[in-house]
């Protein structure tokens, strides 16, 4: 008598998780309804938190602005003469450590990041770049490529650059390096 109450309730347990998905208005609506293709399509631009119910309230898409006029800032001056706007993202010393006053003969260099991919690289510590900060606005110009290096061989190119908050000017390569070395 104990063993057919218990199957009882564990059977009647096991039916209530169907039972309460049947009665969902999803499910409710999903029963003998139309297929979504020849539901109405229902604007829902004019609905608020205020006039919708919790199950059918959609927010509106979020507005996306192109700004047409602002290049991506992953481009970087591929044709000497040509230049983008950027700005600086760390500057370091050539080992990536802080750039701290350096003792005679221990010169540590100065390596400076853009948010363009760029980089320009120093074997000695360029005055111009310590007085830049991290967030200066620069402009960046293509000034020299090497002859004769390989396809994709990028190394060494020559970019000046100017900071557009102090106005200082400076020409550096993106690699000690030149193309194939």
């Amino acid at each position: 008598m104990l063993r057919l109450e218990m199957t009882k309730r564990l059977l009647g347990l096991c039916l209530l998780p169907m039972l309460a998905a049947c009665t969902q208005p999803s499910f409710l609506n999903s029963v003998g309804s139309k297929p979504p293709a020849e539901s109405p399509v229902v604007d829902r631009s004019h609905q608020s938190i205020g006039n919708a119910s919790a199950h059918d309230f959609q927010p509106p898409p979020d507005p996306v602005i192109v700004d047409e006029s602002v290049q991506p800032s992953s481009i970087l001056p591929d044709k000497v003469g040509e230049c983008a706007d950027t700005t600086i993202t760390s500057i370091t010393d050539r080992f990536g450590a802080d750039l701290t006053p350096s003792k005679r003969g221990a010169e540590k260099g100065t390596f400076v990041r853009f948010s363009n991919s760029g980089v320009q690289v120093s074997l000695v510590k360029e005055r111009a770049v310590v007085r830049s900060q991290v967030f200066d606005k620069v402009n960046m110009c293509l000034v020299d490529i090497p002859k004769n290096c390989a396809v994709g061989d990028n190394r060494g190119r020559v970019y000046k650059t100017t900071n557009l908050r102090t106005g200082e000017s400076w020409s550096l390569p993106n690699d000690v390096r030149g193309c194939g070395a």
